[in-house]
């Protein structure tokens, strides 16, 4: 029996298109116990981040209305464990070198391989499951006065 829970992945972006590929490559190559929700509303995906422990959202950076800075932020401030990566067809260096600064994972240019969009998220998620170990791991620890 497994003694973890599902991951929950949420895939935004104002691309139908891009929402659809993205959950079409990950879901043949991600275990069973990762859950992908995709929006294509910004806004949207703020009220589903509410309601749900998001563990790695992939996102756009430039959005209409709100962007992908502003979901990084608004995701880290629900959840600071949760772990962003970018999708951008068009950012300068400064806006990725921003999202980095403010705790982007990584981030992937547009179009999208599907080799290194598997391989980044392969191992973020791994990277989720080594921290989500570790916490239990330290909660089983018997309490000591």
């Amino acid at each position: 029996m497994s003694s973890h829970r599902k991951l929950n992945l949420l895939v935004v972006d104002d691309d139908p298109s891009i929402t659809r590929l993205v959950s079409s490559y990950l879901s043949s190559a991600l275990p069973d116990d990762v859950v992908i929700t995709t929006l294509n509303n910004p806004a949207e995906a703020q009220k589903w981040i509410q309601r749900h422990c998001c563990d790695l959202l992939i996102s756009d950076i430039e959005m209409p209305g709100i962007d992908g800075l502003e979901m990084l932020r608004f995701a880290k401030g629900q959840n600071a464990w949760t772990q962003v990566v970018f999708l951008t067809g068009h950012s300068t260096w400064d806006r990725i070198a921003e999202a980095v600064e403010f705790g982007a994972s990584d981030y992937l240019l547009k179009p999208i391989d599907r080799e290194d969009l598997v391989s980044v998220i392969t191992m973020v998620c791994s990277r989720i499951r080594r921290w989500q170990s570790a916490v239990l791991d330290t909660l089983r620890q018997p309490v000591t006065a």
